[in-house]
């Protein structure tokens, strides 16, 4: 949802996000390169949270969270997308996701049960997610067709920020960010079967 939102064409968030991709790509500094230090920044922002730096932690969260948003615009700005900058991009979104939220939960026991179902739910959601985009034949800006849903990547900064600011809320907002997961994941299933049923008729 946030993701539509900060991209939505016209946007200022959208604009600002294309100013700095145009920067980067007049630099020189190609699209991988950007999701690689995406990749390190969110690892490193894993392993400040494991130590107990929770703001440096989000810093790097979101610093993490604009090279991954600009990547793509980069590419794009340059010879396009590539399937392999596809298939990169997605595994270190989930690598971020899964070390950021391992950093998170292991310092602090009543914090498991919360991130384990937290994880299961996240394990659903990219199950569908990738299974109706693989199955799509729509032609896409993107490399894999992402089906719509509540839930996108941004709200991980979200999770991030009360983890922070609020670690008392914790366990309950993470048992209704999985709330959320199975929502999306609900939606983006009935979006598959409407979207793929005359083929399957």
């Amino acid at each position: 949802m946030l993701d539509t939102l900060l991209t939505r064409t016209g946007s200022a968030s959208d604009n600002a996000l294309t100013g700095v991709a145009r920067v980067l790509h007049r630099a020189g500094v190609a699209a991988d390169a950007l999701t690689y230090s995406a990749l390190a920044c969110g690892l490193g922002a894993a392993l400040l949270f494991y130590r107990d730096h929770g703001w440096w932690a989000y810093a790097a969260v979101l610093v993490s969270g604009l090279l991954d948003a600009v990547d793509g615009r980069v590419a794009r700005m340059g010879a396009g997308p590539t399937p392999w900058g596809g298939v990169l991009d997605l595994l270190c979104d989930r690598v971020v996701e899964a070390a950021i939220l391992l950093g998170i939960a292991v310092p602090h026991p009543n914090w498991h049960l919360p991130a384990l179902v937290l994880a299961a739910t996240w394990y659903v959601n990219i199950s569908v997610f990738l299974a109706v985009g693989a199955a799509s034949d729509r032609v896409s800006a993107k490399v894999i067709d992402y089906p719509p849903g509540l839930l996108e990547r941004s709200e991980l900064l979200i999770f991030a920020l009360i983890v922070v600011a609020l670690p008392i809320l914790v366990p309950a907002v993470a048992y209704l960010y999985a709330v959320l997961e199975v929502v999306t994941a609900a939606q983006r299933f009935g979006y598959g079967r409407r979207m793929l049923k005359p083929v399957l008729s």
